[in-house]
């Protein structure tokens, strides 16, 4: 591929986040619509020879995960299966891809809760098979998800002890995402989730001491969550992806 075409390429990556990004921020969900479909369209027509090719296929993924949570039925199940096998091929392309892995997890329990049993089951447990990977590339990253599949699958205990790690490792979505979150709304009914909550601000000498411990518990000096998470309203998004 030659200088021009590559410099082309990114050019529309560009541009096509740009929209990605736009139709996130409006409220006007068909705007959002109009604004996703343009982008997958751009991102469509990137070689695949192309070095630009692999960040389009990345973000090519996320805008159809977007756009399936616009979508309902068949329409939706369908958005959500082509932006796993996106995230497929970024896992092929880099077995370490850590967004990929992670977010082809939160695509696949999100895409599980519109299947039947039989597909439903198969989702379940490929979603805890890419967040397991995703665990293993970086340590407690995927912690909140798997506090999703436990509270889907009703293990309330293991639940629990995943939102721990997620908030001990400091990725945890907001408070408010937490309690509005579908996957949790089973959860919520068991007698620990509101002293769970009320820790999330808990006072900072409760934390210091929190962190003391974890000191004495791996003195060697650990360090985990160095990459900075946030949040996007569902699951947990990096400010700095692959």
């Amino acid at each position: 591929m030659g200088l021009f075409d590559l410099i082309g390429s990114k050019a529309k990556v560009k541009t096509a986040n740009k929209k990605v990004l736009t139709a996130r921020e409006t409220e006007d969900t068909t705007e959002a619509v109009k604004l996703f479909s343009e982008a997958i369209d751009v991102y469509s027509l990137i070689p695949s020879d192309s070095s630009a090719f692999k960040d389009a296929l990345y973000n090519w993924g996320m805008a159809l995960l977007y756009s399936a949570r616009l979508k309902q039925g068949d329409e939706a199940k369908e958005l959500y299966e082509e932006a796993g096998k996106k995230f497929s091929y970024c896992l092929v392309a880099k077995e370490d891809y850590l967004a990929a892995a992670l977010d082809w997890g939160v695509t696949l329990i999100e895409l599980a809760a519109l299947q039947d049993e039989t597909k439903k089951a198969a989702s379940y447990a490929l979603a805890k098979e890419k967040l397991t990977l995703a665990n293993s590339i970086h340590k407690g990253v995927a912690s909140y998800n798997f506090a999703c599949l436990h509270a889907i699958s009703g293990d309330f205990d293991a639940c629990k002890e995943a939102l721990e790690l997620a908030r001990d490792y400091k990725n945890l979505p907001d408070e408010e995402d937490i309690i509005n979150d579908a996957d949790m709304q089973v959860a919520k009914t068991q007698p620990w989730f509101n002293d769970f909550i009320a820790s999330i601000n808990a006072p900072e000498e409760e934390e210091e001491s929190k962190q003391d411990q974890n000191d004495e518990e791996n003195p060697d000096g650990a360090e985990y969550s160095k990459t900075k998470m946030r949040t996007d309203g569902y699951k947990v998004e990096y400010d700095k992806k692959d």
